[in-house]
């Protein structure tokens, strides 16, 4: 069926070059035109092979592990014989590369068809590598069937591994001559392929064997929700589907995918009914393989903690004689179930007249919630904000009880965490002399407030806690945001932004919250002073840290910890992929899916 390609396909391949059309009918097969023509599309230079080099690929990841005794095997076969056998990931980057005759040994080297470059159609052009990628089957390419000269003296024939979930892992490809091609060639690529299969088939099977039997284990000892989470599957028991709606297992996923590697954790969240504790095992594997995770009520208690998991016990309060409604504070944007069940804590709290710490980032809104709840409960009330950071916030603290006498107020602290010995004696004695009309409100830059900090033992004596999401876990509340963020900065002008500059926006990680959205879009008004804000008005760092399409809450817990790692990596791929425990291309494929590019560079 194969073999070499006569002068027919040569006319074609120069007259394609020249203005774009193939009139050899039947002579050049259908799939090498369509490759030549996203060759031409993409901008490859046919007449000369630059391709791209990467010497921090997953060299060792799962791929290449798992095909080497299965390349081991080939090579022993195939010894003595002038025909490589390579190995790419699913981007087309080389991993692995076998060959043993001396010549074509020098003669892949000088194209480049080594470990670290990538042969993917949009760099090499026609080929057995990036066209089976392309295609997502088996494809053999011949001499002139090659887009880039440089490659018109070889015959290839790839074919794609596959993991067994079914995603693409990579590609098989066997390389010789173009005068030797034979059609043995195609064959030996699907069988190695499958071969190599069957190796990831088995391997994956141990590693969902380790979760699943992990998972079995915290079943039996708890009488709660289990929730199990691995690469391929999401398991629950049916407590976490009779306690838990669907927003609350997505919140408990999105928790669990930041536990998947490293030692047992637990943490503490705000579900729909209220506070829990999740405890998280990774399941024992040679691989990081998954991670229980365990839903467990949460007593009344304010984690304040560093390292030690001290906590500080707080009274319970007396519930409230009615609900308050789930709904968002007004002036304040948001829809999400986690922004409508905070606007629902701090409204009741306003009314009970309860002592709130309210925790978040930096910029995620703390301050705006707590004025929000103020106007919308007590408007007639003063409002106080005394900053802990600032000269004299203790004597501040400590002069409001006369100030205010009798006077409904609420005192707001911010950044209660920076008080030192002075601030916080007084902030407890302004908790023991507020009036029944004083509601004490202190903010926390942050989830936890470590057992050295002057101030730790003072927020124990609060009433109640409640934590404001950050903005990545919450991407619904992206759009109101961005939209109530326009009208406050461009109150006399009618200014959208376009369906691709918000999808860009809604994917974003926004490590500084609504201040940093509030940063972007104040550039972004600039550089387009009339009509609706386009992607390309946006500056870098959303183009960095964006993909174009909505996240999941799994997903965007996975890309924090994948920007988090790159940025501690300063860049550094090798070591942010052995931080994460996962293969370097592994962490290629997700970084292309985010959109992420030079993230800590």
């Amino acid at each position: 069926m194969f073999g070499r390609t006569g002068p027919g396909v040569d006319r074609a391949r120069e007259r394609f070059l020249g203005d774009g059309t193939v009139d050899e009918r039947g002579v050049v097969r259908p799939e090498i035109v369509q490759s030549w023509e996203r060759s031409r599309r993409a901008g490859v230079d046919a007449d000369h092979l630059a391709l791209p080099y990467d010497p921090d690929l997953d060299f060792e990841g799962s791929l290449v592990h798992c095909a080497r005794p299965v390349l081991d095997d080939l090579t022993e076969r195939l010894s003595g014989m002038a025909v490589a056998v390579v190995l790419s990931d699913a981007d087309g980057n080389v991993l692995d590369r076998r060959v043993g005759e001396g010549e074509l040994r020098r003669r892949l080297d000088a194209i480049q068809l080594a470990p670290g470059f990538s042969y993917a159609e949009e760099f090499a052009g026609t080929n057995g590598v990036g066209t089976s990628l392309e295609g997502s089957a088996s494809a053999m390419v011949i001499g002139a069937e090659h887009f880039t000269e440089r490659l018109r003296s070889f015959a290839c024939a790839g074919a794609p591994v596959y993991r067994p979930g079914g995603a693409l892992a990579g590609i098989l490809d066997v390389t010789c001559l173009a005068a030797e091609a034979n059609d043995l060639m195609r064959f030996l690529a699907l069988q190695t392929a499958k071969d190599i299969e069957e190796v990831l088939r088995e391997r994956g099977s141990a590693g969902a064997r380790a979760v699943m039997a992990a998972f079995r284990a915290a079943c039996v000892r708890a009488t709660g929700p289990v929730l199990a989470l691995a690469e391929d599957f999401v398991i629950a028991n049916r407590a976490a589907h009779e306690v838990l709606d669907a927003a609350d297992r997505d919140v408990v996923a999105r928790h669990a995918a930041e536990h998947r590697r490293g030692d047992p954790a637990e943490e503490r969240v705000l579900l729909g009914d209220g506070p829990v504790r999740l405890l998280f095992t990774p399941a024992p594997a040679q691989r990081p393989a998954g991670v229980v995770v365990e839903v467990v009520p949460s007593a009344s208690t304010l984690r304040l903690a560093g390292g030690t998991g001290a906590t500080a016990t707080m009274p319970r309060p007396a519930p409230a004689t009615t609900p308050a409604p789930a709904r968002p504070l007004v002036g304040v944007a948001g829809t999400s179930r986690s922004w409508r069940t905070t606007s629902a804590a701090l409204r009741s709290a306003a009314a009970a007249l309860r002592s709130t710490v309210v925790l978040g980032e930096t910029g995620v809104g703390k301050a705006a919630a707590v004025r929000a709840a103020h106007r919308e409960v007590r408007p007639a009330a003063r409002h106080v904000v005394v900053d802990a950071e600032a000269e004299g916030a203790a004597q501040e603290l400590d002069g409001l009880p006369a100030e205010l006498g009798a006077d409904a107020a609420t005192v707001v602290v911010r950044r209660v965490e920076a008080l030192d010995a002075a601030g916080a004696a007084a902030l407890g004695r302004l908790l023991d002399a507020a009036t029944p009309t004083i509601w004490v409100v202190a903010l926390v830059t942050g989830e936890e407030v470590g057992e050295g900090r002057p101030v730790h033992d003072v927020l124990g004596r609060f009433h109640g806690s409640t934590t404001i999401e950050p903005l990545r876990r919450r991407p619904e509340d992206v759009g109101p945001v961005v939209e109530a963020l326009l009208a406050k900065l461009a109150p006399g002008r009618k200014v959208r932004c376009t369906p691709e500059a918000m999808a860009l926006l809604g994917g974003a990680r926004w490590p500084g919250n609504v201040a940093q959205v509030e940063d972007v879009l104040r550039r972004a008004l600039v550089a387009r002073p009339a009509g609706d804000l386009e992607a390309g008005d946006l500056p870098a760092e959303v183009a960095v840290h964006g993909t174009r399409r909505r996240l999941t809450p799994l997903e965007t817990a996975e890309r924090d910890l994948i920007v988090g790692a790159l940025i501690e990596a300063r860049g550094n791929r090798v070591k942010a992929a052995a931080a994460l425990g996962m293969g370097r291309a592994t962490l290629y494929r997700r970084l292309r899916a985010f959109g992420l590019t030079d993230v800590g560079r």
